[in-house]
C-alpha cells in the first residue's frame, strides 16, 4: 500500500523543516506521538524512543535530510513501513508532502491492507494538519507573506 497526502504551511520551508524535526516537541501537536526522546544522533541519524497511542515503547530511526525531506522506517508483527517526507518552497510558504509506504505480512495482511488505506491516508492527512496550525502558531513565525525580498 502507497499513498501520499500534501498541504501548504503559511511559514518558510527552514521553518516547517526546523519544527517538523524538533522531535520532542512532536508530542505538542501529532495525535500519535505522546512521549519522543531523541536517543542518540549519529551525523544525519537520529534515533527516537517514544510511544504511541497504544503506550506501546518504540525506537525509531529518522534520517535527515536538511531542509528538503526526513525518512524514516519501521516494524510490527504485520507491518514494514517507510516514509518520506519533503518540504518545498512555494509561492504560499512550504508544500510539506507525505509519503508512506506500508508493507503487509503474513495472514492477517489482506484484512490490514483492504481496511487501513483509507484510515492510514486519513490519519497522515490529520498530522500534517495538525503540525501545520503548530507551526504556523509558533511565537516568531513568520508568515510567508512576511518575508523580506
Amino acid at each position: 500500500m502507497r499513498f501520499e497526502v500534501s498541504l501548504i504551511i503559511k511559514v518558510p520551508r527552514d521553518e516547517a523543516y526546523s519544527a517538523y524535526t524538533d522531535f520532542e516537541a512532536m508530542p505538542k501537536w501529532s495525535r500519535q506521538k505522546r512521549v519522543v526522546r531523541v536517543a542518540r544522533r549519529e551525523g544525519n541519524t537520529v534515533y527516537l524512543e517514544g510511544s504511541a497511542g497504544t503506550g506501546r515503547k518504540a525506537v525509531k530511526e529518522i534520517r535527515l535530510f536538511p531542509p528538503e525531506r526526513v525518512e524514516s522506517g519501521g516494524e510490527t508483527r504485520f507491518t514494514r513501513t517507510t516514509s518520506v517526507v519533503k518540504f518545498e518552497e512555494v509561492a504560499e510558504g512550504t508544500r510539506v508532502t507525505a509519503s508512506l509506504e506500508v508493507r503487509f505480512r503474513g495472514r492477517w495482511g489482506w484484512v490490514l491492507r483492504t481496511r487501513g488505506r483509507a484510515e492510514a491516508e486519513s490519519s497522515a492527512l490529520e498530522e500534517l494538519t495538525s503540525f501545520a496550525k503548530h507551526v504556523e502558531a509558533l511565537p516568531g513565525s513568520r508568515p510567508r507573506g512576511a518575508l523580506s525580498k
